[in-house]
Parts: structure tokens; sequence; C-alpha cells
């Protein structure tokens, strides 16, 4: 990973504009990777990040076990794809475990310990909870396992952390609102849905939404929590339009958009109610593409996984260069949705989550 520019927050939005513009995302093209990154030095800036893959494979064959909250969202789907595609290419092993939920803290925590036992040289943690990983932080350093902490934060020792910011993801879709609805014009009304509470995801989502409505005419009606699960969404986005008659948005994930979709069009509301995804999936992507959302913010979730893995390599083999990278993203909206490459953001139709990779 070379070539570190020390750049203003506002040219690192356009040189993520730029690069996802590109459509370069082929196998094996997809990189140099624009992202803001924290070296070794406490050095930070926009830097282009390229996969040791590019050049070598692993110098062994190195067990990996990655731990995610659930496959239930398709956000995860993209990471299990992109960490799978580089590890084939670095000829390493990826054991993948899901814990079936963000309110099973202890279901991953346990299976972060066996596969431990059973061999890992690293972890890659997705933590369901940022506070709530000591007692296993505290084993992993204890028995030398490095810990690279992916998506969400957690307290404690990590090697590395490749993050994709929700505080930023949140922040993009309030400011998207905010330039539409700026202070002085009409009051518009919004349902916020921003995840399960406690999630450490969740609080930045929530922060970042906040900040980014901020001296607007966009009022917040109502937050309501729950599990990323698409019923569990539609149920509490049914409660809110009751609620909220005078609703102009919802907002919220990806799975609460998907869900609410059906639910607006069995009730007449399409046309009256928007909806506003943090972040893409597949549905949202072909929603956004037949004009049926207002818009959807969008990271790199394939491509940052693919670094996660990368940096899990480094670590192992004493090349890590950077300590944090954060990778970079956009709102889109049916206007501008056909610049989005989605391989940088979805994995291939039909893929299946691999959760044992033996090379």
């Amino acid at each position: 990973m070379t070539k570190t520019r020390k750049l203003s927050p506002l040219m690192g939005g356009v040189a993520a504009l730029s690069f996802l513009a590109t459509g370069a995302m082929a196998e094996g093209s997809w990189y140099p990777l624009d992202a803001n990154a924290t070296n070794k030095a406490g050095e930070a800036g926009l830097v282009q990040l390229t996969p040791l893959s590019a050049t070598e494979k692993a110098s062994k064959n190195w067990n990996i076990c990655v731990s995610v909250p659930h496959m239930k969202d398709p956000f995860f789907l993209a990471m299990n794809y992109g960490i799978i595609e580089e590890a084939k290419l670095l000829g390493v092993d990826v054991q993948t475990m899901d814990a079936g939920g963000y309110d099973r803290l202890a279901d991953q925590v346990s299976q972060v310990e066996n596969c431990v036992a059973g061999g890992a040289d690293a972890v890659v943690l997705v933590a369901i909870s940022q506070d709530g990983m000591g007692n296993l932080m505290n084993e992993l350093k204890e028995k030398n396992i490095p810990v690279i902490a992916a998506i969400n934060p957690v307290n404690g020792e990590t090697a590395a952390r490749v993050l994709t910011s929700p505080y930023d993801e949140g922040k993009r879709a309030g400011e998207y609102l905010a330039a539409k609805h700026p202070a002085g014009s009409d009051a518009v009304q919004v349902g916020w849905l921003p995840g399960p509470a406690g999630a450490g995801f969740v609080t930045a989502f929530d922060e970042g939404f906040k900040k980014g409505i901020e001296g607007s005419a966009v009022n917040i009606a109502e937050t309501k929590n729950g599990d990323v699960g698409k019923e569990v969404q539609a149920a509490l986005v049914e409660d809110m339009l009751q609620t909220h008659p005078d609703l102009n948005y919802v907002v919220g994930t990806a799975v609460m958009v998907e869900g609410a979709l059906p639910l607006l069009k069995s009730q007449d509301l399409q046309d009256k109610v928007k909806l506003v995804s943090v972040y893409t999936t597949p549905g949202v992507y072909e929603a956004l593409k037949a004009g049926q959302i207002d818009a959807a913010g969008s990271a790199p979730v394939v491509l940052t996984s693919r670094i996660v893995l990368d940096q899990a390599v480094r670590v192992l083999e004493g090349k890590l260069e950077y300590t944090d990278v954060g990778t970079l993203g956009m709102v889109y909206t049916p206007e501008t949705v056909g610049t989005l490459d989605p391989l940088s953001v979805l994995p291939p139709a039909g893929y299946a989550p691999v959760f044992s990779l033996d090379q």
C-alpha cells in the first residue's frame, strides 16, 4: 500500500466520487483504492491502497477466523464475498462464523474462542458490542492472536482496524436530506430506524445522521430501534406510520427499506413517504435503479473487505503499513446510481456465503 497524500476532507470526497465512477472493478483491477488511513507513525491522510495480492501470495497458508454478527443482512454477504475472493488470491484459509444476530454476544465470543482453539493465526472481528468484548480481547492478547477490527469498532488491543465509518454513512444521509430541505424551507418529518439498540454501528449511524441534519428543516418525528431482520423492521415502520401519519421520509438500514417498500405500496403511500437507506444491498440497488426509493448511501463493502483480509495477512507477515483504514463512500439517487459499479458494493447475483475456505 503506497502513495500517502494529505488532503482536505472535501478533496477526499471528490477522490471517492472519481474512483467509484470509473467502473474499474474487474478482478485484479479494483486497486488502487482511495481511503483515509493512519500509518504506524500516527500520520493520517488520504492514501491509495494496493493489496499484497497485486504482486505476491502469502508466505504460508495462514488460518484466519472471521466473526460476523449474522448473515441476515446482505451487507455481510458482500463482506464474505470480498474476504473469500482476496483469500483465494493470497492462498490463505478462512473460517467464517455467524453469531446469529446482534443479540447473540455470548455466541460470538464462544465461536471465536472455539476457532482460536482450532488453530487460528489471526481473528477478523466484526464486534457485536464495542464494550462487551473485553474478556475475549484479553484472552486473545494473552495467546498472541492478533485481532483485526472490521466494520464495527471494538474496545481492546487491535493489530489493525478497517472501518466503513457508520458515523460517516449516517452523516451523509443526513446531509443529503439537509441539502434538499435547508433551514427556512418547509419542515419535513422523518422516521428514523438505525438498527438494534446498543450496537456500536447503530450509535454511530444515529450520531452521524443527527449531525448531518443540524440546522436544516429536517425533523426526526421518532426513532425506533430493532434487529435488522426484514420482518422486524417492517413491523417497526408500520407502527411508525400509524403513529405519525404526516411522515415525509423513513430513513434507516437497507433491510428496513427493503421491508418498507411492499408495506408502503400496500397502503398506497409510496408517493407520499420517501425512503432513504444509509447503505446499499442488492434489493436497495435495484429499487434505486427503478426509482422506487429516494436515495441510498454506499460504501465499497466488497473492496473494504478485501482490504480487511489483506490487513490480516500483512499483520501476520510483519508487512503492515497502516493501523487504521477508513474507506470512502457517497449517496446515490436514481439519477446518479448509474455511476456506481455494483461489484464494489455487492457480491455477484446468486452468491452463497462461504463459511470454510481451505486451500
